[in-house]
């Protein structure tokens, strides 16, 4: 997670307020920051553009990214800092909207961590999908299970993130707990009893 200094989360806060049609310009956000947060304006434009928080698709024009949004969001529920003039209601409301996205992207947080799954609860749970689809597949007449179809199906059911998924399954061939041959450029597994 990105740390931003106090000038940088102020100066991504006015590109955030005070953008129009998703972007700003560089000397509007300047004229808003107080003399003290402005004297190193370029520097500090830099930085954030540096670090993909912001951009300027058009010259002369800034506007922040989804990641700086999320950014600026995390570091504006950490910060001490207090102002000290009004500088317009944007400012505010543009807080506001910001807390209303924070749960938003805590639940994005949360989820990301929620993504962790040892490897001995992924063989339990990939045999379990094994053996679910193997039996719905001999109702059919027909057992082919294809491991890409079986490896979607265990990320929508399961938390993990996708090379989590790919480390872990490449770990069950190479234990001999799945036996893997390719067909038509299919892969297809079985478990190995």
């Amino acid at each position: 997670m990105t740390e931003l200094s106090t000038e940088q989360l102020l100066y991504l806060l006015y590109t955030f307020a005070y953008s129009q049609e998703r972007t700003v310009t560089k000397g509007t956000v300047k004229s808003y920051l107080s003399k003290k947060d402005c004297q190193n304006t370029v520097e500090i434009c830099d930085s954030l553009c540096n670090l993909n928080l912001i951009e300027s698709p058009k010259r002369g024009r800034i506007s922040i990214t989804e990641m700086g949004i999320k950014i600026l969001i995390i570091n504006l529920q950490k910060t001490e800092y207090k102002f000290t003039s009004i500088k317009g209601p944007k400012i505010l409301n543009a807080l506001i909207y910001c807390l209303k996205l924070a749960s938003k992207y805590s639940q994005t947080e949360q989820n990301v961590e929620n993504k962790d799954m040892d490897f001995e609860t992924f063989v339990e749970k990939f045999k379990k999908l094994y053996l679910e689809e193997r039996q719905r597949q001999e109702l059919q007449g027909v057992v082919a299970i294809r491991s890409q179809e079986i490896c979607q199906k265990f990320l929508e059911n399961y938390h993990i993130s996708e090379p989590q998924l790919e480390k872990y399954f490449e770990q069950l061939k190479s234990n001999d707990l799945v036996f893997a041959v390719r067909e038509n450029n299919k892969e297809l597994i079985q478990w190995v009893e």
